[in-house]
């Protein structure tokens, strides 16, 4: 008797701690159960340099169990998380730009075309993940860092669906047929996402998998098909409720290839954004120092509206195909060749040769004369005439941004660019607008594109990664209720609810010492007030599948949690 006095209140503590344990062994395992809510972070790049910060991601294998007919908040703003940060060069996707895929537990994670890019590549990522018997296949395709795969969206071909888009779902397609294929996978769900260019693919992949079901072994109700912001590229108009489109309406680039062109998205629409953005129309004003000026606030969706329905008549996808698509890839795969240190010269390079020409008292006859007659072979050779003047001009002054080869080249595509964009220019040239109280329209000459070019940053940053992930986790209770990230149970903060973190609170309990990252809050699983061999049996109830009364991991109040007592 009087040998166990010595024992300390903490020796007794950390005794009982163990024997309740051991009780568990036989029903508790190591590998999380399925549905379990599991947060993580992931980086993104962006395209205006803007650092926002590591973004939280919550990933459940429930969002799998419901048809992929049925939006889900929570797995839409997962997509986004995965696809967002689909760049780089690697051989271990694993562990950099699909280390999302990994920690949420997909298996023989492949990447296809991702270490380089060229017009005829489509970044892949693929994976898969057993889900209550029944095979994910994730398939991720590049979310950013296009490159000269961006060139090729240009090429749209004059019937059917884009070009670019159907080359590039063919590859992916293929890739998936031969991953599956060297996996044995008879049956699977589908998990589809792409953002931008890799939208209007994934859109694509998405119709085929519906199409042709059997050759992919799976059902309309196992494929979950998320897209982001992506262009229009279908030339098939049937709507499949398993595509899920997120658009923002004041995105240029879900404009890009207009609807006027029978062309259209094969999902649901699923709006984002405000509608009450405004932007200031501008026009031509050769007298004004920056030969810009405002005209009237307008509606930037409706604005957008009436640009692409503007250039949808006045550009047929014939015209287009023939005399544009093919100079204007050729200038941006030229771009996309160069380093870093040649891109930033670029813009600034043709806005100087612009300014310089709009100062010359020969632009204004001469920019006249081919707007009157744009059809005049005479008048469209002295106007590039003069642009070339003004190019030179400016190269002999600052140096070319590119090589000579390139340079001769950019200035043989702007020839060939200007027979079909005068006519387009003369009808906007001549355009009106009526002001909407009761007088006479008036005229505002090229209003459709100095609009553009006056609002081109405001209007592309809606489409700018981070700005379309913050809309995301607006409409995502997950983040607008999670005001900390802490999930319930997890001691260890690593976004996973696992047998260390019923480890953790035992040694906790055992006042051993804890790292700087203990989550104190996430501890007092059953609401007590207490952290207490209580909380661990009931993590280990959770991991045996034994019952979740208490909701472990889903998040724990933002209010700060008093440290309990444990007594020496």
């Amino acid at each position: 008797m009087k040998r166990f006095l010595l024992f300390s209140k903490k020796t007794v503590c950390m005794l009982l701690v163990l024997i309740l344990t051991a009780a568990f062994v036989p029903a508790v395992y190591a590998a999380e159960p399925e549905d379990a809510l599991i947060k993580g972070t992931f980086t993104m790049r962006t395209f205006d340099g803007f650092d926002p910060g590591e973004q939280n991601y919550y990933y459940s294998d429930s969002y799998f169990t419901a048809s992929g007919k049925e939006s889900n908040e929570h797995l839409r703003t997962m997509s986004a998380a995965l696809v967002f940060p689909l760049k780089g060069i690697s051989d271990t996707p694993a562990e950099t730009f699909a280390a999302s895929l990994s920690n949420i537990g997909f298996q023989d994670i492949t990447a296809y075309d991702m270490d380089h890019t060229s017009l005829d590549t489509m970044g892949v990522i693929l994976a898969h993940k057993s889900v209550h018997g029944t095979e994910v296949v994730a398939v991720a395709l590049r979310g950013d860092g296009y490159d000269h795969e961006m060139a090729a969206n240009l090429i749209s071909g004059t019937e059917g669906d884009i070009k670019a888009f159907a080359d590039a779902e063919a590859l992916v397609e293929s890739r998936v047929s031969e991953y599956i294929a060297g996996r044995g996978i008879t049956s699977a769900k589908y998990w589809v996402t792409g953002y931008s260019r890799s939208g209007a693919v994934a859109n694509l992949f998405g119709r085929e998998l519906n199409k042709t079901p059997e050759r992919f072994y799976t059902s309309a109700d196992d494929i979950y098909v998320y897209t982001f912001e992506a262009a229009i590229g279908s030339a098939d108009d049937t709507v499949y409720e398993n595509i899920h489109n997120i658009i923002d309406r004041r995105d240029l680039v879900t404009h890009v290839y207009p609807g006027g062109w029978d062309l259209y998205n094969n999902g649901t629409a699923e709006y984002i954004g405000t509608s009450d953005d405004k932007i200031m129309i501008k026009r031509l004003d050769l007298f004004n120092e920056s030969h810009v000026a405002d005209y009237q606030e307008v509606n930037l969706a409706d604005y957008l509206n009436e640009l692409i329905s503007f250039l949808s008549q006045n550009i047929s996808r014939e015209t287009y195909a023939e005399k544009l698509s093919l100079p204007l890839s050729r200038v941006l795969n030229i771009y996309y060749d160069l380093d870093g240190t040649q891109r930033a010269k670029v813009i600034p390079f043709f806005k100087q040769a612009f300014s310089d020409m709009m100062n010359d008292e020969q632009t204004t006859s001469t920019l006249f004369l081919a707007l009157m007659n744009p059809e005049s072979q005479e008048n469209i050779e002295k106007l590039y005439a003069l642009i070339v003047k003004y190019l030179d001009k400016t190269a002999e002054e600052n140096g070319k941004p590119v090589d000579d080869e390139s340079y001769e080249i950019i200035k043989a595509s702007l020839r060939t660019m200007l027979e079909p964009l005068l006519p387009v220019l003369k009808v906007d040239f001549f355009a009106t607008i009526d002001k909407g109280d009761g007088s006479d329209p008036e005229n505002v000459p090229m209003y459709h594109f100095m609009t553009l070019a006056g609002n081109l940053y405001y209007i592309l940053k809606n489409h700018f990664n981070y700005n379309v992930f913050n809309e995301l986790k607006a409409r995502d209770s997950y983040y607008t209720e999670r005001k900390d990230d802490v999930l319930l149970g997890d001691a260890d903060g690593d976004g996973k609810i696992t047998i260390s973190d019923a480890t953790m609170i035992q040694k906790y309990i055992a006042n051993y010492n804890l790292p700087a990252d203990f989550q104190i809050k996430a501890c007092d699983v059953n609401g007590d007030k207490s952290i207490n061999i209580n909380d661990v049996t009931e993590i280990q109830r959770f991991l045996a599948d034994l019952g979740n009364p208490y909701h472990i991991g889903e998040s724990v109040g933002s209010d700060e949690y008093e440290l309990p007592v444990i007594p020496n």
